[in-house]
C-alpha cells in the first residue's frame, strides 16, 4: 500500500491515477479477444485463399502486420491487463511479484512488435505508391525476396535493441532512443509518404474514371484490367486508413512520452497524472492494434468474400470471375452517378 507518510502524500489525490489503471485494464481485457480472433481469421483467410486473390508481394507485409498485431493480443496486452488490475486492487503503482517482473517482458515484447507494425505500414504505404505510380517496373522493383528481408530485418533489429538492456544499457536511456530514433521519424515518414501517395491517387483516380466511362458493356477483355484498377484502388485506401489511425494512435503516445522524459515534475501529483496520460495513449497504440484486421473487413470486398468461403469451409471457383463483374459493375454505376 501506498504511504501517506510525508506531508506530500497526504494532498496527493491517487483516484485519477488508479481508475486509469482500471479502466484502460478492462478495455485491454475486450480488446486482447478481439485482436487474437480477428488476426487469426485474417491470416486463415490468407493461407486458404480461396479466391486466390492474396498473390501479391504486399501480401507478405499484411501476413507480417497481422502476425504482430497477434503477438500483440497474446503475449502483451494480458500482461498489462494483469499488472493494471493488480496496481489498482492494491491500490499501489508497484503492485509486487510477480507482477513487477512481468511487466518489463511485456513493455519490451510491445516495444519489439509495435515499432515493427511501424515500419511494416510504412512499406505498404512506399509500396503502393510505386504499384500505382510506376506500375511497369513494380514487379522488377517489388520482389518477394526484399519483402521477406525488410521484414526479417524488422525483427531481428528491434529484438536486438530490446535485448541491449542486459548489455548494461539503462532502462530510462533504451526507451528515450526509441523515441527518437524509431517511432518520430518513422510517424515522420509515414506522414510524408502518406502526402506523397495522395498526390499519386489522385491521378490514379482519374484514370480510372475515363477507364469506366469508357466500359459501358461487360466484355471481360476490359473488365479484367478494371478490376484490377479497382482493386488497387480499394487497397490504396486501406492503406490510408492503416497509416491514419496509426498516425492519429501514434502522437498522443509520442507527446506524452516527451512530457514524461523532460519535464520535472515539481510533486507527485503531477507524476502520476503524467504516468496515466501515458497509459491512456498507450491504449490507443493497443486499440489502433485491434482495428487493423476489421479495416481489411472493411474496405476490401475480395477479403470479406474470401473469408465467408473460409467460415462455411466451401470453395468456389466461379466466384472470382462473379466477385469481379459485381465489382466492376457496381463501382462503374456509381461513377456514372457521380457524373
Amino acid at each position: 500500500m501506498i504511504s501517506n507518510s510525508t506531508n506530500s502524500s497526504y494532498s496527493t489525490d491517487y483516484r485519477f491515477y488508479f481508475y486509469t489503471q482500471l479502466a484502460t485494464g478492462i478495455c485491454l481485457a475486450i480488446l486482447s479477444p478481439l485482436t487474437i480472433t480477428s488476426n487469426m481469421l485474417l491470416l486463415l483467410t490468407i493461407f486458404k485463399d480461396p479466391l486466390k486473390c492474396f498473390r501479391a508481394p504486399a501480401t507478405y507485409f499484411i501476413i507480417a502486420l497481422a502476425s504482430v498485431d497477434l503477438a500483440t493480443g497474446l503475449l502483451v496486452e494480458p500482461f498489462f491487463v494483469m499488472y493494471r488490475v493488480a496496481s489498482y486492487m492494491q491500490w499501489s503503482p508497484e503492485p509486487g511479484e510477480p507482477y513487477d517482473s512481468l511487466i518489463p517482458f511485456a513493455i519490451w515484447c510491445s516495444t519489439v512488435v509495435l515499432n515493427a507494425s511501424f515500419l511494416f505500414v510504412l512499406g505498404l504505404v512506399w509500396l503502393q505508391f510505386i504499384a500505382i505510380t510506376y506500375p511497369r517496373h513494380y514487379h522488377s522493383v517489388v520482389t518477394t525476396r526484399k519483402i521477406f528481408g525488410f521484414v526479417g530485418f524488422a525483427f531481428v533489429y528491434f529484438t536486438l535493441f530490446a535485448l541491449l538492456q542486459f548489455a548494461g544499457v539503462s532502462t530510462f536511456t533504451l526507451l528515450q532512443v526509441d523515441l527518437h530514433l524509431h517511432a518520430t521519424p518513422i510517424t515522420i515518414l509515414l506522414i510524408i509518404g502518406c502526402c506523397v501517395l495522395l498526390k499519386s491517387f489522385h491521378r490514379y483516380t482519374k484514370a480510372s474514371r475515363q477507364l469506366m466511362s469508357a466500359c459501358h458493356q461487360e466484355n471481360r477483355d476490359v473488365i479484367r484490367p478494371l478490376s484490377k484498377q479497382i482493386s488497387e484502388r480499394q487497397f490504396t485506401i486501406v492503406i490510408f486508413l492503416l497509416a491514419g489511425i496509426l498516425i492519429l494512435c501514434t502522437l498522443p503516445h509520442i507527446i506524452t512520452v516527451n512530457i514524461i522524459f523532460y519535464k520535472k515534475h515539481q510533486i507527485l501529483q503531477e507524476s502520476l497524472d503524467s504516468r496515466a496520460a501515458v497509459t491512456l495513449a498507450d491504449e490507443m497504440m493497443f486499440v489502433k492494434v485491434a482495428l487493423d484486421a476489421f479495416i481489411y473487413a472493411w474496405r476490401l470486398t475480395k477479403y470479406r468474400r474470401s473469408l465467408k468461403l473460409v467460415l462455411t469451409c466451401r470453395t468456389d471457383r466461379h466466384e472470382s470471375v462473379a466477385l469481379e463483374m459485381t465489382t466492376v459493375t457496381n463501382n462503374t454505376q456509381s461513377s456514372s452517378s457521380c457524373h
